[in-house]
């Protein structure tokens, strides 16, 4: 019997709040949706759902002040964000608060389900097997896998939960060219076939070069190689 998750979506158009709860009760979800960012956020709080759907631009509260606080009691649950935008600064600012994903409006809902269930399985597999528990780059960086944090000559590392799981891939990958796809495949668990448009790759490699590179500019350990590819060297 396939496992039941269970989301909230916070949502402020009441079309797409209602297709996302009609496509995820069909696909055997359990569903609670709300248009309000507060009274949603204190669900999320809760620890009782597995997966967040959060619309980036809402009023009430914002959306990465929400990823955040969740995020910060429940590292495993899985955030995935809803926009019109994919260059919006509350998406960007979300998924360096600790968003997992994103999909632009408007979206396949099926996409979206199947993008949904891979985020979860992949997830769960994850947090019960993390091969890498150290990391060492340069002379100065230090880094914690378990705790997610570091210490470089600049001082104190934090990381989110995805920042971490593409870093540990990258360094278990080290010397070696890794494309995007890869990672949305491995990390993400997308599979192939789903031919995913997402910048959530480019958005947690540019967060990791901000925190790990003393210029992010010029750097020297994490670096693009070519067009969605990416090479870390220690």
């Amino acid at each position: 019997m396939e496992e039941r998750f269970k989301i909230i979506v916070i949502e402020h158009e009441e079309n797409v709040r209602q297709g996302l709860v009609a496509v995820f009760e069909h696909h055997h979800f359990d569903v609670e949706a709300t248009d309000n960012a507060v009274s949603g956020y204190e669900k999320a709080r809760s620890g009782e759902f597995d997966l967040l759907l959060l619309d980036a631009r809402m009023t009430e509260m914002d959306a990465a002040e929400i990823c955040a606080g969740v995020r910060a009691l429940h590292p495993l649950q899985v955030i995935f964000m809803l926009t019109a935008d994919s260059d919006d600064k509350a998406l960007v600012k979300g998924l360096t608060q600790g968003a997992d994903d994103y999909t632009s409006v408007p979206f396949a809902y099926t996409d979206l389900v199947q993008r949904a269930k891979a985020l979860l399985r992949r997830s769960r597999l994850q947090n019960k097997s993390q091969s890498t528990t150290q990391i060492t780059l340069g002379d100065n960086i230090e880094i914690d896998c378990a705790s997610l944090s570091g210490r470089s000559a600049q001082g104190q590392l934090e990381f989110t939960p995805r920042e971490m799981r593409v870093l540990e891939y990258l360094y278990q990958n080290r010397g070696k060219t890794v494309e995007a796809y890869e990672m949305l495949n491995q990390i993400w668990g997308y599979p192939r076939y789903l031919n995913t448009e997402t910048r959530a790759v480019d958005i947690h490699i540019a967060t990791l070069q901000q925190k790990l590179e003393a210029d992010p500019e010029k750097p020297e350990f994490l670096k693009q190689v070519g067009d969605g590819a990416y090479l870390l060297s220690v």
